[in-house]
């Protein structure tokens, strides 16, 4: 498995009933930056629920998929539990403004859509906000935080044959995954951002640690808890892709 092969099955899925089809995006940022499902959505206007927390970026997505008739949007962050929760993350205004080069130093055409700006996250220290050439750029903001049932049953969910979910959530992937109700909907395809080797940069804090932004406790739990539940695990790059074995 690939990520070419992955966006295959999932374009060969809807294809197959695009009426029976949903895909949801946890932490779906702008709608392009390092999204695969990116070229997928705006070629084929899938029935889809895309979540983003942080206001700019979320106004951000709308725009890039408002010629889509068949996408709704939550502007919460998906969580455990109901509250209010505070993320840090680096405001759009200031990656389009071109003042966050790190790691891009020598490809000014890449400024504008650094990859900073899917940085946002509940923690400060596992992805690469932890790192003190971030720091001046980084602001925090208070989100209303939902669960999946929420999202279940506000949508329908159950009524899909086809269910494809993605999470890139920045430390909660693993989160989201123990607390996902598998007993209520098993989706035919899951992909989530749950890697035990994070390469960080020298200049990190957890440079040369074993911690990243997972474990790789972290990593071999996720895929027992696939397996339990009926899914074939595939790891391409920081991503794990399960495909449901029971359909």
């Amino acid at each position: 498995m690939n990520n070419e092969k992955a966006m295959m099955a999932v374009k060969a899925l809807y294809l197959k009933d695009p009426d029976n089809f949903l895909l949801i995006e946890i932490g779906a940022n702008d709608g392009y930056c390092c999204d695969r499902m990116w070229d997928f959505v705006r070629e084929n206007d899938p029935h889809a629920v895309m979540v983003e927390p942080t206001p700019d970026y979320f106004a951000a997505l709308q725009e890039n998929y408002k010629h889509l008739s068949n996408i709704k949007y939550e502007n919460i962050a998906l969580s455990d539990t109901e509250t209010i929760a505070t993320m840090t993350y680096i405001p759009r205004e200031v990656i389009v403004s071109e003042k966050v080069r790190f790691r891009l130093e020598h490809s000014p055409h890449l400024w504008k859509e650094h990859w900073a700006q899917g940085l946002g996250s509940f923690y400060t220290d596992k992805n690469m906000l932890g790192d003190p050439n971030l720091s001046e750029f980084q602001v925090k903001i208070d989100v209303s935080t939902k669960t999946w049932d929420y999202i279940l049953d506000k949508y329908n969910v159950g009524d899909y044959n086809n269910v494809v979910v993605q999470t890139d959530c920045e430390g909660h992937d693993v989160v989201l995954l123990q607390n996902f109700p598998f007993d209520r909907i098993k989706p035919k395809m899951y992909f989530s951002e749950i890697y035990g080797k994070t390469r960080y940069p020298p200049s990190h804090p957890r440079y040369g640690k074993e911690a990243g932004l997972y474990s790789q406790d972290d990593e071999d739990a996720a895929k027992e808890i696939f397996r339990k539940n009926g899914y074939s695990v595939y790891q391409f790059g920081d991503m794990l892709a399960v495909l449901n074995r029971g359909k």
